[in-house]
């Protein structure tokens, strides 16, 4: 008998028709890899890059705190300075940050130990308040405050007119540990601001725009006039980890 015509055509792959699919399926699975490891890739750098941006951009949050240095304080003495310390990986000076100074709506005389203020809003027991008129100054604790009146602990030893400002500054303190991290003391401990920092530098210019060298810090407090930030952040990731620079200069408001 003969073999049907469509029996005869029924067979199997040969093993070079084999070796042929496999070979394209190789060069598929090879370019979707490809594709997604690319992609894969430039994710991870996007989100490193913009990871180290942000953490760069803490000089922003450093910079807005020293142009008000100065604010709520006496005028900038070699005896007072606004900046109370300062060296290339820190610096503290006062500052009131918080906005919450204030101004006498009445004539305060020797001795008094009640201010009349515009507002008494934010002070309370035991704020160590300044008292200034030009060059005239005294430090004082609050006992109470109210809405328009201020306590003292302790009488004034000056005379103060209508508008002498009644500041409330604090001393703030930034400072890098020469690790990773740069934090920020307002006053209520230490706390981290940006970490990933690898690169820190702080520079101060004095009046003349002449750079004050570091050994001479100490005693040109007063003089400081002008603050350059350096610092460079890097990405956590350790794959395509990215790293940002950003400098800032910055000239204090107040001084």
């Amino acid at each position: 008998m003969r073999t049907p015509r469509l029996a005869r055509r029924e067979h199997g792959y040969s093993l070079a028709e084999l070796l042929v699919v496999c070979a394209v399926l190789g060069l598929v699975m090879a370019g979707v890899l490809t594709l997604y490891m690319t992609g894969t890739t430039v994710a991870l750098t996007g989100q490193n890059k913009t990871e180290a941006q942000q953490g760069a951009r803490g000089t922003l949050l450093m910079e807005e705190d020293l142009r008000q240095a100065g604010y709520g304080f006496p005028a900038n003495t070699i005896a007072n300075p606004v900046f109370s310390a300062a060296s290339a990986t820190s610096v503290t000076f006062w500052a009131d940050l918080t906005n919450t100074s204030t101004t006498l709506s009445a004539a305060a005389a020797s001795g008094d130990s009640t201010l009349t203020v515009t507002t008494g809003a934010g002070f309370a027991s035991p704020n160590v308040i300044y008292l200034i008129n030009g060059g005239v100054w005294e430090t004082a604790t609050v006992a109470s405050a109210t809405a328009t009146t201020i306590t003292l602990t302790s009488g004034l030893t000056n005379a103060y007119p209508p508008g002498a400002q009644v500041g409330l500054p604090r001393p703030i303190t930034y400072s890098w540990d020469g690790v990773g991290t740069l934090s920020r003391n307002g006053g209520a401990g230490a706390q981290a601001v940006v970490t990933g920092v690898t690169a820190f530098q702080l520079s101060y210019y004095d009046p003349t725009e002449a750079l004050i060298p570091t050994a001479s810090l100490t005693a040109n407090l007063a003089n400081i006039r002008r603050v350059v930030i350096s610092m460079t952040v890097q990405s956590a990731a350790a794959q395509n980890r990215s790293t940002f620079t950003l400098n800032a200069s910055v000239r204090p408001r107040n001084l």
